[in-house]
């Protein structure tokens, strides 16, 4: 019995070299579909429910500089008198026509344009977001997968050694405390695993509400590396400071327009007039010309509104920058150092527990230590292993931290 349990402790300790690869089932989920990140993130983009809204937000804004453009409608009027006692009748027909002689349309169609061109820099980083969060879902999807296989790997190896134990203590080869002792370390881990594997099925539901199928979970194929470390500070791409600075743009624009309220809007009136009288008809003509008084309202109310607005979004655009350039400095230092912490975790902790566990299993073959020595060290060793995974696992999201801040993915 002595060898088999050697032989199990061995095999433990090679269990948590290395992090669970991609290949590995991470548990008993049968029938999930398993996902590559390309594959993934090309269904989020074509599937989303959210995709829906952002192409309708680019067409309402399409449609906003459409109708700035459209000339406006003649007016048509029908008129009748008639005076039934001295026989006269009067029939008037009248067309109406709008003259723009302050420029109104085409100021109002290029501040429409400005509009536009800052809502779909909103919808840009709103697609850039969800991208992101796509992105941020998949990595706790692997990061969940890989987790629940190396504790499955350490469980296998554990439940080895306390089956044998409890053996050895039924024939009274092994103390009861031993196997006991061990026993109790199997529920230990049985419930992390337990709670890992719960993770997992969160991670897995979420890939498919991305995707919009929020009953049905799908499994992440991928593998949990270290990102690589950034050269150095790149230029920021933030759709949100391009729209505040197109906002600032069409509030300028409107001011413009709104400047121009003093200048009369004039109607240009033609039409044909058939009048008859006692006996005799005639056909003439109708002319004439009018328009509003800008004597209240000259605009300078609705211009200085607008003036506000566009300091406001002035404002913002460099706030925004500023902020940004912030925090892209800030996300950059902070995956500089997972990483340096993650590469120096798995060079200093880890591999010092992996060799200390080698040790101690040597030892124990030779008669040297005792099986619960040996217990503890590979709970360390299993910990120490768990814990390099989730140091790998926080560097890739310092990597998106660094992606929304620049404004792009990686």
């Amino acid at each position: 019995m002595l060898p088999r349990i050697t032989r199990a402790v061995a095999g433990f300790a090679m269990t948590m070299v290395v992090v669970a690869p991609a290949s590995t089932r991470a548990d008993d989920g049968a029938g999930v579909p398993a996902l590559d990140e390309a594959t993934f993130l090309q269904r989020v983009r074509e599937r989303s429910p959210r995709r829906a809204v952002f192409d309708e937000r680019r067409h309402a804004a399409d449609a906003a500089v459409a109708a700035a453009a459209v000339l406006p409608n003649p007016l048509v009027f029908y008129e009748r008198e008639d005076v039934a006692s001295i026989e006269n009748s009067q029939d008037v027909l009248r067309l109406g026509w709008q003259l723009d002689l302050a420029g109104r349309r085409g100021l109002a169609r290029n501040a429409a344009r400005a509009g536009a061109i800052a809502e779909r820099a909103s919808v840009d980083r709103d697609v850039l977001l969800l991208e992101l969060e796509a992105r941020t879902a998949y990595l706790d999807a692997v990061y969940a997968r890989a987790r629940v296989a190396q504790l499955e790997a350490a469980r296998t190896e554990l439940a080895t050694v306390a089956t044998a134990l409890a053996e050895r203590a039924r024939q009274g080869d092994a103390s009861s405390y031993d196997a006991e002792r061990a026993t109790l370390e199997l529920e230990v881990l049985d419930d992390e695993r337990a709670d890992a594997r719960r993770q997992l099925e969160v991670a897995r539901l979420r890939l498919g509400a991305l995707i919009g199928e929020p009953a049905r979970g799908f499994d992440a194929s991928g593998s949990l590396v270290l990102p690589v470390r950034p050269a150095g500070p790149s230029a920021l791409q933030r759709p949100d400071v391009d729209a505040a600075r197109a906002r600032a743009v069409q509030a300028t624009r409107e001011a413009t327009l709104a400047g121009r309220t003093w200048i009369p809007k004039l109607e240009l009136v033609v039409g044909v007039m058939a009048q008859a009288q006692q006996g005799s008809s005639g056909v003439g003509y109708v002319v004439g010309v009018g328009g509003d008084l800008p004597i209240f309202d000259r605009g300078a109310a609705a211009a200085a509104k607008h003036r506000a607005e566009a300091k406001r979004w002035e404002a913002e655009a460099r706030s925004l920058a500023t902020e940004a350039t912030g925090e892209a400095a800030q996300a950059r230092e902070v995956l500089v150092q997972r990483i340096a912490h993650a590469e120096g975790y798995a060079s200093g902790p880890a591999a010092r527990a992996l060799d200390l566990a080698r040790r101690v299993t040597l030892a124990y073959r030779e008669g040297d230590r005792p099986i619960l020595e040996l217990i503890d060290v590979h709970r360390t060793l299993r910990q120490t292993a768990v814990r390099a995974l989730e140091l790998v696992y926080e560097a890739r999201r310092a990597e998106l931290a660094l992606a929304r801040a620049q404004g792009r993915v990686p």
